[in-house]
């Protein structure tokens, strides 16, 4: 028993090396783990921990929930890396009463926790931020996606490499990293919130998926991850091809965080102009747009005139003639009621005229 759990590590840790040079952080010099005191972060933690020749430093986030037990979280991932001696940043925050307006639970604990973890980064000088995301939830994001449609870019699920976000065990079911937890007698934190199917995930991981196994296929996943890798391919070429595009067709036009050429735009064919928009909005860091809001985003630029679409809460995408902008809305305001002190003819601002 001892030599085949031996022998199950060797092969773990080989498919983490792969993943590591395939990522390209095998031989950086350092590392910001998240670990939440679950499964899936703290086997990568173990799989980290033994084979990365990197410094590691483990960053956590209480979210001040489930009635307290979020805090024993925080003591577990404590003593887990006081143990092994691993250096260990913890952060405690109430997620319910940091929500921005329109921000729903999820939305606000996930940008606080990658707040937290960059700051860590900086803080350590390190580049590199490994989250414990593994293929079953790259298929819980592919359904999710799905539904809400958000076009092939969201049947790719979640990327390997995202800008200084690697996930070490992408490519590691559920199931094998709680493997190589009981075989190496290793303990972990399981959170009671992932039972709650009141989030949109659980009812996707805990009564969809087990029905598609009973009554359609019980090798759903692999079919899944199988078109994620082919899609992922896809795209990689595709916004080499998109980026180029941006280069040529960005301008500068104050006060938009960025603007394009509208002659330009007129150019190009209709799946560069939503290959362009979806890039832009990934690079302004704004929520995904559902393929029904891109296409009539997309409807708007085509038709031209003056206009403005509201893309996030306090985003919008102003349109003349002269150019296509994404500004602030208090810019927007703000642009309006300089333009009325200035002249009594009240002269628009560039984006309405």
């Amino acid at each position: 028993m001892w030599c085949k759990c031996l022998d199950k590590n060797v092969i773990f840790k080989n498919r983490l090396r792969k993943a590591a040079e395939r990522q390209g952080w095998w031989n950086s010099d350092g590392m910001v783990v998240a670990v939440s005191g679950g499964g899936d972060s703290v086997a990568m933690l173990w799989l980290l921990n033994s084979i990365y020749k990197g410094r590691l430093v483990v960053a956590h986030l209480d979210h001040c929930t489930r009635a307290g037990k979020s805090h024993e979280d925080s003591a577990f991932v404590e003593e887990l890396c006081k143990k092994n001696g691993i250096k260990y940043y913890i952060k405690s925050i109430d997620v319910n009463r940091e929500k921005l307006v329109g921000e729903s639970f999820e939305m606000a604990a996930r940008r606080e926790r990658y707040s937290h973890f960059n700051d860590v980064a900086k803080n350590e000088d390190i580049f590199y931020i490994a989250v414990g995301h593994s293929a079953d939830d790259l298929v819980e994001t592919q359904l999710i996606n799905l539904f809400r449609g958000t076009g092939l870019k969201g049947l790719r699920g979640i990327p390997q490499v995202n800008k200084n976000i690697v996930r070490p065990v992408i490519d590691f079911r559920r199931k094998e990293l709680r493997e190589i937890l009981l075989n190496n007698d290793i303990s972990w934190r399981e959170d009671s919130s992932n039972l709650d199917t009141k989030y949109y995930r659980n009812r996707i991981r805990n009564e969809l998926i087990p029905w598609i196994h009973q009554n359609m296929n019980k090798n759903f996943e692999v079919l899944m991850l199988g078109l994620a890798r082919q899609i992922e391919d896809e795209l990689v070429e595709r916004s080499t091809k998109t980026a180029i595009l941006l280069d040529n067709i960005t301008i500068s036009q104050p006060p938009a965080l960025v603007a394009w050429s509208a002659t330009k735009i007129k150019s190009l064919s209709k799946m560069e102009i939503i290959d362009m928009l979806r890039k832009q909005g990934e690079e302004l860091n704004l929520p995904t747009l559902s393929r029904n809001r891109t296409e009539n985003l997309f409807k708007l630029i085509e038709k031209g005139g003056f206009w403005r679409f509201q893309w996030a809460r306090d985003i919008e995408v102003c349109y003349s003639e002269r150019a296509i902008g994404w500004i602030h809305r208090n810019d927007v305001e703000k642009s309006l009621q300089k333009n009325k002190q200035k002249t009594k003819e009240n002269i628009l601002p560039w984006w309405a005229r």
